[in-house]
Parts: C-alpha cells; structure tokens; sequence
C-alpha cells in the first residue's frame, strides 16, 4: 500500500489539473484558441526558467558515477535511435510521427521518477537519480527538437540540417538549460532577490501546462486515436521498462541503481512533450492524450511494476 500512495502522491496532482483546466473550458473560461495561445506563452516564456532554474540550482556531482550515466544516457540514445528506424515504417503520419517517438521514451522524470527514487531507497539514492535526470532531461529535450524538425516536412523532402540546428539552438527548453549550465559550472552568483521569482515561475510551469491540457483536451477525439494510444502506452508504460529492467539486470546493476533505471521508462509521458509538440508541428491532440492517459494510467503500473519486482527481490 506504501508503494501505491507514493505513485498517487506522484499522480493525482496531475490529474487534479487536468480536471481544472478541462472544467475551465467547459464553463465558459476561455476558448481552444485562447487555450492554444497561452501554451504557446508558457513554451517560450516559462519552460526556459524552468530548465534555467533546474540546471541552476542542481547538485552536480559526477563523482563516481560517470560510468552508470554513460551507460544510462547510451541506452536512451539507442532507444531513441530504433524508434526513429521503426516508428515511420508503421505510422505514416508526420505529425503524428514526432509524437509517437517521444511517447515512447519522453517521461516526467522530475515529477516522477525523482520522488519515487527518494522514497523507495532514500536522499542518497535521490541525490544519485538528480545527477542522471541532469544528464538525461537535454537529451529529451535535443532528440525531441531534432525529431519534429525531421518530421514537420513534406514527405520525401530532404531534411534540412541547417534548419534542425537552428531549432535546436533556438527551442526555448534548450536556451534555458543552456543559460543554466552556464551560470552552473562559471559559479556565477545571481542574487536571491533574482532567483527567487525565476523560482516561483519555474514552479508555475508544470501545473499551468498540465491545466492547459485539460482545458484543450477534447475527450470524444480519444476514439480516433485508440490504436495509437493502446500501442504507444503498452510500449511506455510495459514493454520498454521491461526491456531495460531486463538488460540492465543482465549488465549487473542492481537495488537503487537498477531501479533508477528502472523508472526512467515507467513514468508516464513528460508534460513538456505537449507543449513542445503544439509549437513544433505534431499531433498535438494525441500527444494531450497520451500524456494525460498515461498519467491517470501511471497510478497502477508503476504500483504493479514495483510490488511485483519488489516481491521477486529484484528491488
């Protein structure tokens, strides 16, 4: 029971702004476009503070742990990598393309994977899942950027690297976390008087996108998109934790460090994959679905995934 109220600590504030922004809508506070435009305020304007902040404050201490995030991170990337071979041949739609590729690996581990981390295992255990976070969170955010550049384009066009390299150095969450690295490892100092309202809008973020997916989700359209969602869910919430629970397993990793691994993958959809997917040219529709269903779907299999792991003394 101890496990499924950390996931539903982790779930239901998610779930509550949603349902906030879904009523908002449905008595009359604002229209689809009024909905649109503000995410794309909150893409440019607030998520650059909230990767800025992130990177800022972090405790960044490689350590002794080189070798697992190296490991961690290439394992990611080859994910990635066969997802961007196998996803076109089988979905024939770009917009929906980007979307589908980071459905499969794109998760909240921040909100997620972090509390989930410290509770199981303790601060030190949570200390080592921020540094991987760290390491991870610019590799979503570049691949998801290089991604939807490759695919916001007539089919059989060429790809434009110059273009995907001015969204890369362009893209809002890239900018910020760059700001923030820099200020990071130069030991610049910005005064509290500074940070503390960067703070409060890098809090603001997360739940001001998560309300407006709910106000923008449109729950009869789920129908159109059912085959997508059963198979892209099955892959992030089942199949593709089970793959690296089991290879990482075979590579000796185990307790903590296994389940860092572990739930890199269980989490459900990143909330900055929305955002990101409305300004970038995706399916905008079916990545607030995905996220949102994998949500409200998260509270059971990440419950499920470590009872029965935790029972089999894997964990």
């Amino acid at each position: 029971m101890n496990s499924f109220m950390i996931a539903a600590n982790a779930v239901v504030p998610f779930i509550c702004y949603m349902l906030y922004g879904y009523i908002a809508r449905a008595v009359g506070l604002g229209d689809v476009k009024f909905y649109k435009k503000l995410n794309t305020i909150v893409f440019k304007a607030f998520f650059p503070l909230l990767m800025f902040n992130n990177l800022y404050t972090a405790d960044i201490d490689l350590g002794s742990h080189v070798s697992m995030i190296g490991i961690f991170s290439g394992v990611l990337i080859a994910i990635i990598l066969v997802c961007i071979l196998v996803v076109p041949l089988i979905v024939k739609e770009n917009p929906k393309r980007g979307v589908v590729i980071q459905s499969i690996w794109r998760s909240n581990t921040l909100m997620f994977a972090y509390p989930l981390c410290v509770s199981m295992y303790g601060e030190d255990t949570g200390a080592v899942a921020s540094l991987v976070i760290a390491t991870i969170v610019p590799i979503y955010n570049i691949c998801s950027v290089v991604i939807f550049s490759i695919f916001d384009r007539e089919s059989g066009a060429r790809t434009d690297v110059k273009k995907i390299i001015m969204n890369i150095l362009t893209n809002p969450l890239i900018v910020g976390a760059i700001g923030g690295a820099v200020f990071k490892f130069a030991g610049w100092q910005i005064p509290a008087s500074v940070m503390s309202p960067v703070a409060g809008f890098a809090n603001m973020t997360t739940p001001l996108s998560i309300f407006i997916l709910g106000a923008t989700l449109d729950v009869p359209d789920i129908g159109k998109n059912l085959r997508y969602i059963i198979s892209v869910l099955s892959l992030k919430l089942v199949i593709v934790p089970a793959i690296v629970t089991v290879l990482m397993y075979m590579a000796g990793y185990r307790g903590s460090e296994l389940f860092i691994a572990f739930i890199l993958y269980a989490t459900p959809v990143a909330g900055a994959s929305f955002p990101m997917a409305q300004s970038m040219g995706g399916d905008a529709a079916l990545q607030g679905q995905l996220l949102a269903i994998s949500t409200v779907m998260s509270l059971f299999t990440i419950f499920f995934w470590i009872v029965g792991l935790t029972s089999f003394g894997i964990f």
